[in-house]
């Protein structure tokens, strides 16, 4: 035993001898250097003298030393730099003011230009402890603030600088990050470094107590907190590039397209249109298109939120699924105007706010947001080492420490999507075990020869001794072996398998077992397993094998029944399963059991439901079947806000996801009434979310909020506001004014005066209603300058200056020719009137009154007389009238006349009064009208128009056998009479020719030579013929008549003896309205009478006043001439002349060619050369009763 312990000690002692003689002789060896985080170390050696460089990643800035020496004593020399980003470019700035030019944008924007240029730095104007600040949008740990000045002239120095950053947008809430004292050299660059690394989101730079500008060409911010443009896409172009929150940001301002590509587009760079949208990514987004505006082709820019068109729903969701819950709406928006707008954009017309627009427009920019690719090189401690050089995402480093010592701290790291490692660095310390622990019957042996972390010392059991425990003892973390083995004696006898059974056997030294097992469908009687025990001895006797069978179990309904060894013997085990979304009730395995059963009884298959859900007060679930995967969705009454999540899950489990989520009611009650005012229930409700606005009467202004909304904590939001009424103050007090005030608090006016030489108070005592109005008003002879009213405002105040009185009087007035003046008041003073006044029969042309003016002149122009005349009528008579005017003063006459064939109606003459206006009426002319015509002993009056008035004709006929004497026609004259006398039929004594017998109707007229038989015939032919010609003349005349007279009386809307009716013109073959000659046949012959003889010509109806020729078929002319009548028969042909003399004829006078007296015609079949035949004009014969006048050929 002696020997054994002493071998374990020389041991010990030649491996510790080697490792301090090793350690003493050695060489002074640097440790690992330390590196910054985005640094890499460029180190060969680590001995004395050896350096180790240090560079940044790309994007970064180094501050700081970069290389370091190995020093004589072990140390790295020189302190360690920093690798830090800008974070402040092209964020929103702001400066005390501006001036030539000099942007606040300029001092970020990426140019370090030292010479200004009116745009490249900026400028504020000269002034006291001018400023400059850029806002991060969020905080960040920074180190350094590099300025560069303004180079050429030396006319803008900075000096006196303060660095302050901090959450505050004042300046001197900040902390002071650095100070400056001195001046920076211009066109240079300096480096500001805080005391330590300072956070906050606003950094400050002022001349602190300097009056002058300050000029910035370019200001860096650094942190080590932001990753640089080059961790993102390698895709992309900088310049597209932005950093924020640690994501990169593509602004794609270069194309355009629909919402579908934007996204297809962002996805190849690993992410997704930009989304998740907070106040301080909205503020970075706006902040960096603004930047881009200029060089955009429009400024919609799509973003990642949408809708699906199929939906009614007005919930929005995020291109990553996520619901929408903050948004920047524009105003009026979301519209969805023609129900397809389902894509969100930022409008840059709209300060970049939210509009939704349609998600098939092609034209449209769009910002990317995805994280980097890679992580920054990762920060050491001194004397660890990183071996793996994949810095991608999702990557894992491991630190390690030199040997003998431990990681103290994160031994892993990983990537994150952030672009930065999980965790810190971790450092090394330095474990010292001493010799490890002594073991009785055993030797110990260290593997690499020392004792410090991590070593491992080997013990080794003496012959016939077995190890107990661990046999290897390891240098812990805190300087102590692990424990060690332990060595025991031990050796047992053999031992026999049972029947049916068999036997494993491990050894037969201390420790070691032997298992037994019996053969399928034996069971075990004894111990299965015994062991070795220390002295030789088993722990147990060997066990005996008995065989038992239990049969087949029956199946599973919805689910499956496995025999897991295929038997059905003693301890054979079925397993029983259940579907996906069934849960087994009853035992899930059964065993074969000793006395030849299966333990328990058979399970079933259970569809997995969930009990009813928990029903919130003042709630309600929508969903009702609470099977697995079902769910239910929890909603709050109308009043009520919902505390938990709304939606639950029934799980396999068979409980409902999360907890009952509650709807908590909240009222707000009605909020007390508002004197002056009133409040609007916009809901109609006082319950939560209920909005009630305020508004004040009129006249009265709003004191505190006008629009509150019921809040959770059962309080209207803001303070109850207050109606104020608005009035005027005290009025100021003219000398020599007075002044009445109207519309206030009821009272229609009051009036004020104040004498000379009383005090003037400043202000009147009361105060006055808005719309009350004073007017100012002053004493006898005085006059106001300045403006006679004011009016309270609206705004409480008194519009207009208040007006002063000045005495003011005027000259004498001057005098008129035939006419007087009178001063009213006998004062010429402001106000006075003077009353002018003509003699008899004149008239004032001007003002009868003039005003003394505030000017010392009197109103208007001095009036002169004139003297009365009364208008000339003669330019205004109605028709036919005339007048003779002599004088148109006061007292002469006017008298009147008419035209010939009219007469005065009214009075005939009329007085010019002394008003200047004629007297009586003027009087009217009407048409003169004659009595009926007288009728004729054996003869027809034929009146051609049926009128009475001047002018008409009547024509006289005798019978047959009568002859006419006197005139065959008579005119209505102006004296209301028919002209020359009634003619007379007698009887005709002579030869009548062809005619025996001249009896009225006819019948028995006969020519000579022809039997009576033959003229009986003709007679009857004649008679008929007649009749029907005759019924048919006398229907068309009716219609005629009818219609010229229903066509006549639509025009004579007055006297029909002031306007005449219309002449009637006969029509072709009807000239005469009483009778038609057109049809009438001879008897003998069938032929026509009239066949030979020429047509009348188209008869001209016109002024009797005028002189009228008229040519017929036989030659005969017919002259007019006033108030005459002549013949005249001359073969002066078909035309028709009229000229018109005076006032134009009358309207009703139908003028047709004259016809001689009728004669006894030439019938044909007789001599009509035959003397006893002939006449001087022709023959007349009468048929039917109706005189015919043949004409010779």
């Amino acid at each position: 035993m002696l020997t054994v312990m002493s071998c374990h000690v020389m041991v010990i002692r030649a491996y510790m001898c080697s490792y301090i003689l090793q350690s003493c002789h050695g060489s002074s060896l640097c440790p690992h250097p330390a590196v910054p985080i985005n640094t890499r170390v460029d180190v060969t050696e680590r001995s004395p003298g050896s350096v180790a460089t240090y560079t940044c990643d790309p994007g970064y800035t180094l501050f700081g030393d970069a290389e370091a020496v190995c020093g004589a004593n072990g140390k790295w020399t020189g302190k360690l730099p920093l690798c830090a980003s800008n974070v402040a470019w092209k964020k929103p700035v702001n400066q005390s003011s501006t001036a030539r030019g000099g942007k606040g944008e300029n001092a970020n924007d990426g140019d370090r230009t030292t010479a200004h240029d009116g745009d490249r730095c900026t400028e504020t104007q000269v002034e006291s402890s001018p400023w400059w600040m850029v806002d991060l949008l969020q905080e960040y740990e920074v180190t350094t603030v590099r300025v560069t000045t303004r180079g050429c002239c030396g006319d803008h120095p900075l000096e006196g600088l303060e660095i302050r950053m901090g959450d505050s947008r004042k300046i001197q809430r900040n902390r002071l990050c650095a100070w400056y004292p001195g001046v920076i050299e211009a066109g240079t660059t300096k480096d500001l470094t805080c005391a330590s690394p300072m956070k906050g989101r606003y950094v400050f730079i002022q001349m602190q107590g300097i009056k002058g500008s300050m000029s910035l060409c370019e200001v860096e911010v650094f942190s080590t907190q932001e990753f640089s443009k080059d961790r993102c896409s390698a895709k992309t172009e900088l310049s597209q590039l932005g950093i924020f929150n640690k994501t990169c940001y593509e602004f794609q301002t270069k194309s355009g397209g629909t919402f579908a590509n934007a996204r297809k587009h962002c996805q190849s760079r690993g992410g997704d249109l930009v989304h998740g949208i907070g106040d301080g990514t909205h503020a970075f987004l706006a902040s960096e298109l603004t930047r881009f505006k200029k060089d955009m082709t429009t400024q919609l820019v799509w973003i990642g939120a949408e809708r699906e068109p199929t939906f009614v729903s007005r919930t929005w969701h995020w291109v990553d699924a996520t619901e929408v819950e903050e948004t920047s709406w524009g105003p009026k928006q979301p519209n969805n105007y023609n129900g397809k707008q389902d894509c969100v954009v930022l409008d840059g017309g709209s300060s970049w706010l939210w509009n939704d627009v349609g998600c098939d427009l092609n034209y449209l920019h769009w910002v990317c947001q995805f994280k980097p690719t890679i992580c920054g090189s990762p920060d050491r401690k001194e004397n660890t080492t990183v071996s793996s050089k994949n810095f991608s995402r999702d990557s894992v480093i491991s630190y390690e420490c030199p040997e003998g010592h431990r990681v103290l701290g994160d031994t892993n790291r990983t990537c994150l999507n952030t672009g930065f490692w999980n965790g810190t660095a971790p450092t090394c310390k330095y474990v010292d075990c001493s010799a490890p622990p002594e073991v009785e019957h055993s030797t110990v042996v260290l593997v690499d020869g020392r004792t410090t972390h991590g070593a491992k010392a080997v013990y080794q059991c003496a012959e016939n001794y077995t190890t107990l425990g661990e046999d290897t003892s390891v240098c812990g973390d805190e300087g102590n072996w692990s424990e060690p083995a332990t060595c025991l004696y031990s050796w047992c006898s053999e031992i026999e398998a049972p029947n049916h059974g068999g036997i494993q056997m491990s050894g037969r030294r201390s420790g070691d077992t032997a298992s037994f097992t019996c053969e399928a469908g034996y069971k075990l009687i004894g111990h299965k397993t015994i062991s070795c025990a220390l002295g030789g001895t088993w722990s147990g006797e060997a066990p005996q094998c008995r065989f038992i069978e239990c049969g087949l179990p029956e199946n599973l309904r919805d689910g499956q029944m496995i025999l897991v060894n295929q038997t059905t013997y003693l301890n054979s085990i079925v397993k029983y399963e259940c579907g996906e979304d069934f849960w087994i009730d009853g035992p899930e395995e059964r065993i074969c059991m000793e006395d030849g059963h299966w333990s328990s009884v058979s399970p079933i298959c259970m569809k997995i439901t969930c009990d009813s859900p928990e029903l919130p007060e003042g709630g309600y679930v929508t969903g009702y079947n609470f099977d697995v995967h079902s769910e239910v969705q929890y909603h709050c009454s109308d009043g009520h806000y919902l505390e938990g999540d709304n939606i639950r899950v029934c799980t396999r489990d068979r409980v409902w996801t999360g907890d009952s989520p509650s709807c908590i009611f909240v009222d707000c009650d009605a909020v007390p009434s508002v004197p002056f005012g009133d409040v609007y229930y916009l809901n109609e409700t006082t319950t939560l979310g209920s909005v009630i606005e305020i508004t004040c009467n009129k006249n009265h202004r709003l004191v505190g909020d006008f629009h509150r909304v019921c809040l959770k904590t059962r309080e209207w939001s803001g303070s109850q506001p207050e109606c104020e009424e608005i009035r005027c103050g005290a009025l100021e007090h003219p000398i020599g004014a007075k002044h009445s005030i109207a519309g206030n608090d009821g009272r229609i006016s009051a009036a004020l005066a104040r004498r000379r030489g009383q005090p003037v108070p400043k202000y009147d005592p009361n105060t006055f209603k808005v719309g009350s109005v004073i007017t100012y008003r002053c004493d006898r002879g005085h006059v106001v300058e300045g403006t006679a009213q004011r009016t309270c405002t609206p705004k409480g105040t008194w519009n207009n200056e208040a007006p002063s009185c000045k005495y003011v009087e005027c000259p004498k007035p001057e005098s008129i020719k035939d006419g007087i003046y009178r001063l009213l008041s006998n004062e010429t003073q402001y106000g006075s009137q003077v009353a002018y006044e003509c003699m008899q029969n004149w008239k004032l042309k001007g003002h009868i009154r003039r005003y003394c003016q505030a000017n010392e002149t009197w109103s208007g122009k001095t009036p002169v007389s004139i003297e009365v005349l009364c208008p000339d009528v003669s330019n205004s008579l109605t028709e036919a009238l005339l007048v003779d005017l002599s004088d148109q003063r006061v007292g002469s006459f006017a008298t009147y006349s008419c035209e010939l064939g009219r007469k005065v109606v009214g009075e005939p003459s009329r007085e010019c009064l002394v008003h200047g206006h004629w007297g009586g009426s003027e009087p009217r002319c009407e048409w003169v009208e004659c009595p009926q015509p007288d009728e004729i002993e054996n003869g027809r009056t034929l009146r051609l128009n049926s009128s009475l008035l001047y002018g008409s004709i009547v024509e006289y006929h005798c019978f047959p056998k009568y002859r006419l004497r006197g005139s065959f026609t008579r005119s209505c004259t102006a004296d209301g009479t028919w002209s020359d006398k009634v003619p007379q039929c007698t009887l005709d004594d002579g030869d009548s020719g062809i005619f025996v017998d001249n009896t009225l109707d006819g019948t028995a007229n006969a020519a000579k030579g022809v039997s009576p038989a033959s003229q009986e015939e003709a007679s009857n032919t004649g008679l008929i013929v007649g009749l029907i010609i005759g019924l048919i003349a006398v229907i068309v005349v009716a219609v005629a008549l009818v219609f010229f007279r229903t066509k006549r009386q639509q025009k004579m809307i007055e006297d029909p003896r002031a306007h005449p009716p219309t002449p009637i013109k006969p029509r072709e073959g009807h000239r005469n309205e009483a009778v038609s000659y057109g049809d009438l046949n001879d008897p003998t012959t069938g032929n026509n009478i009239y066949e030979n003889i020429k047509e009348d010509v188209e008869p001209t109806y016109n002024d009797p006043y005028a002189n009228h020729t008229y040519s017929n078929g036989n030659g005969n002319d017919s002259t007019y001439s006033n108030n005459s009548f002549t013949e005249d028969y001359s073969n002066s042909g078909d035309e028709s002349t009229a000229t018109v003399r005076g006032g134009g004829a009358p309207q009703h006078i139908m003028q047709r060619p004259r016809m001689p007296p009728p004669q006894p015609p030439t019938l044909p079949g007789m001599n009509p050369h035959s003397p006893a035949n002939r006449t001087e004009s022709g023959a007349v014969v009468t048929i039917n009763g109706v005189i015919i006048v043949l004409h010779a050929t």
